[in-house]
């Protein structure tokens, strides 16, 4: 008995000395580490709350696997007293126990003398479960069983997903390091995680000293922390540093530093915490890199990238997104969408922004308008997308912007040159046909023109015949004047070329509208640019434009209110001299503005337009190689803009004819008329043989030939378009057998002069009429000629 209370007083010796090192270890886990210390106090807390509130079991078992010794706790834990355990055998008392891993730990402590800590789950009779720890050390007559009920913190441990008991679990199973140094920084406890982070056994580590895996320079600086903590006696917030492990690899560690107390409160060491931030230095390095290649990304990409809050305030964007708009990075930041659209934009703006808030849709393809900060617009291509946060929730728009006020522009050029060049086809269409229809038209109108001047011209015709014949001429005349716009398409008539003023040709066409203008209660303003340059042009070609132009606003505003107003402007613009024709007519609808030009589209009614004044305008400006168009809403009126380039040298006039004066009268002379159409012939030589002279008419080139070749003539006039043998290959042949009467030719057409002809006319200086023409003018042209 006495040995056996010998046993009993070691035993609780042993108990109180394996109690003080557990509370001693316990102690040794604050930190300062938020989660660590968190973790470490209420397994603190809990540990202390155990100890505090029950006894831990205690039982010796020899080695014949008998009861030698329980205490009262055992009894409190299991189904049998104390007097029902002592003597008896485990297998005694718990059938098949020998197959369960509990007794394999107790076999290997009692055969190998090894200590063992085990965790046990326990079931109650009432079928409750209640879980132990078990402490399992070799004592003199077999082994030492403590256990402890750890239930509670089975159940915390369920919570934290931890597996073994808490201090065990905190030790040795957390992913922190926990370690204990001496004052000269050896190693004198530490868990497996610290072994971890080093790369070393746990034999290799204990005693060693920090310098051994630390730089010169970090060595230093954790000298420093130690001292502070050893002077100040207070813990110390983790720190990172640089370690070496054992296999030459380099991590990086965050430590916490707590002085070590013994018994009488003196400090003997230090404790902490360290925790592996080698990835969260990669990660962090991988997101500064990947930060740094997505700043660069968005700041060298030329389409802009923002962010803004639901309320169209800017939170983000690149540089780009800051050229675009023109404004600073600091004049950007909380900038509204507002400030930089116009007024008709800013509700289509808000309806898209709205519909991604309410869809959650992206929007791609938004095309918008913007004004930039020195007033210029431009407009931009939007693809938006709802900005989230982490819930999910829609906190504003993001998106990417490019800028297409190039492209807008490239394509309104587009748009203008296919405009124009289906223009050019439809005047070189018409064009086409003037060529092939002025001929048909000009013979016979030639003969309706002349023949009813010449009845006209009787003196003693019936009052009522020379009224119908009238009507008959000017029908013809209107007619020549439509046959003479139709050939300005097909470059018939001979430009004169000079220096010209435009406020004055501007002003000379007012004055020749003033009287009809005041008429019909049309005021005129005029903002003409003193300073305009001079130039090379047309100038009666351009007063034909403006005349034309200025008659059109008065019409319209005339039909429209009995009254208005023309404002005419003109200003130069770097090389371009630019008139503008205002009125406040009803305007030009959108479906006809593109219309206006075409050859015979008119809106008037019928018999008060033929279709050709702007066509007409149109080709003379172009001829000019200028520009000409309208600007127009329906309601407010509309304004035409000619531009015509400034022109410092003088052209060379394509066709010029010889200016003679008539101061002679032409001799009595045999003339020869060559023509295929009787109509004229007849008229040439009714009219020239009332003159005096001796005519004769031949209706194809090849007897003409024939004739010349026997007979001689003063003059011959001869058209262009012939069947059979052309005028202008006749004309050769007669170089060659005559070439004196060459220089007496005079060609008459009414056909479209082509390129080649008309170099061919400028070349020989050759005469030329143009049909239709009337008796007056057929006398003046030969008279002129024979004279000259």
């Amino acid at each position: 008995m006495k040995d056996e209370a010998k046993t009993k007083e070691q035993l609780i010796s042993e108990l109180a000395e394996l109690r003080q090192q557990t509370t001693a270890q316990l102690e040794t886990l604050k930190t300062k580490h938020k989660k660590v210390e968190e973790v470490l106090q209420e397994a603190e807390k809990r540990y202390r709350s155990i100890l505090d509130g029950m006894m831990e079991g205690c039982q010796i078992i020899n080695s014949d696997w008998r009861y030698v010794y329980v205490n009262d706790a055992v009894a409190s834990h299991g189904r049998y007293s104390k007097d029902e355990l002592l003597g008896h055998t485990m297998m005694d008392m718990y059938p098949g126990i020998e197959d369960t891993e509990m007794f394999a730990q107790l076999r290997q402590c009692m055969e190998k003398r090894t200590p063992h800590r085990m965790e046990n789950e326990f079931t109650y009779p009432n079928g409750a479960k209640s879980w132990f720890e078990l402490s399992i050390e070799p004592a003199a007559e077999g082994i030492l069983v403590l256990s402890t009920d750890i239930t509670e913190h089975k159940q915390a441990e369920e919570v934290l997903r931890q597996s073994e008991e808490r201090y065990r679990t905190i030790l040795e199973e957390m992913e922190d390091g926990y370690y204990e140094v001496d004052l000269a920084g050896n190693y004198t406890f530490f868990n497996d995680a610290t072994c971890r982070a080093y790369g070393y056994s746990r034999d290799e580590m204990m005693g060693m000293n920090y310098r051994a895996y630390t730089s010169e320079e970090d060595a230093k600086k954790v000298f420093k922390a130690f001292n502070q903590v050893y002077r100040t006696g207070k813990p110390l917030d983790s720190r990172s540093r640089e370690i070496f492990r054992k296999d030459g690899s380099r991590r990086f560690l965050e430590n916490s530093a707590s002085p070590m107390r013994d018994q009488e409160g003196k400090i003997i060491g230090f404790r902490g915490v360290g925790r592996d931030i080698t990835e969260r230095k990669q990660m962090e390095e991988a997101l500064r890199q990947s930060e740094e290649r997505y700043r660069t990304i968005l700041e060298e990409m030329e389409d802009g990238y923002y962010e803004v809050d639901l309320a169209g305030n800017f939170t983000f964007f690149n540089d780009a997104e800051c050229r675009q708009l023109g404004y600073s990075r600091e004049e950007m930041m909380g900038m509204n969408y507002r400030v930089y659209t116009p007024k008709e934009e800013t509700e289509r703006v808000y309806k898209a922004y709205n519909q991604i808030y309410r869809t959650g849709e992206s929007n791609k393809g938004f095309t918008f308008e913007v004004v930039r900060k020195d007033g210029g617009t431009g407009f931009g291509e939007l693809a938006a997308f709802p900005l989230r946060n982490q819930e999910g929730k829609i906190i504003g728009f993001r998106g990417v912007s490019r800028d297409i006020t190039e492209r807008k522009r490239m394509e309104e050029e587009r748009k203008e040159l296919e405009q124009k060049a289906q223009l050019a086809s439809r005047l070189a269409t018409v064009g086409e046909m003037a060529s092939g229809i002025a001929h048909e038209i000009n013979n016979p109108l030639t003969g309706v023109i002349g023949y009813a001047q010449l009845l006209l011209a009787k003196k003693d015709l019936p009052e009522d015949i020379k009224k119908e014949l009238s009507i008959i001429n000017d029908g013809g005349q209107r007619v020549a004047g439509i046959v003479s716009k139709l050939l300005t398409f097909a470059r018939q008539h001979k430009p004169q070329r000079d220096y010209v003023s435009i406020n004055d040709l501007i002003a000379n066409t007012l004055d020749l509208r003033a009287y009809e203008l005041k008429s019909s209660n049309i005021k005129v303003i005029t903002h003409l640019d003193p300073e305009l340059p001079g130039t090379i042009a047309d100038g009666g070609q351009l007063q034909q434009v403006f005349l034309n132009l200025i008659v059109n606003a008065e019409t319209e505003m005339k039909l429209a209110h009995g009254k208005g107003k023309l404002s005419v402007k003109t200003e130069r613009m770097d090389n371009t001299i630019r008139i503008s024709f205002k009125d406040d007519g009803p305007g030009i609808a959108k479906e006809n503005i593109d219309k206006i030009f075409n050859p015979f589209f008119t809106t008037r009614e019928v018999g008060e337009g033929t279709g050709l004044g702007l066509s007409m305008c149109h080709g003379i400006i172009a001829e000019h190689n200028g520009r000409i168009y309208a600007e127009s809403k329906l309601g407010k009126g509309a304004t035409f803009v000619v531009e015509l380039p400034v022109v410092t040298e003088t052209e060379q006039s394509e066709l010029a004819d010889p200016v003679v004066e008539e101061t002679k009268v032409a001799l009595k002379e045999k003339i020869l008329v060559v023509d295929d159409e009787p109509t004229v012939l007849l008229l040439v030589s009714r009219v020239l043989t009332d003159e005096g002279h001796e005519v004769e008419t031949i209706d194809n080139a090849d007897d003409a030939l024939e004739t010349i070749e026997h007979k001689r003539y003063s003059l011959i006039l001869l058209d262009i378009k012939m069947p059979g043998m052309s005028g202008i290959e006749l004309y050769k042949r007669i170089q060659k057998i005559a070439p004196s009467l060459a220089r007496r030719i005079v060609f008459i057409t009414g056909d479209v002069i082509g390129a080649s002809t008309t170099a061919f006319i400028v070349r020989t200086k050759v005469h030329c009429i143009m049909k239709p023409f009337d008796a007056e003018q057929l006398k003046r042209a030969v008279n002129r000629i024979l004279t000259a």
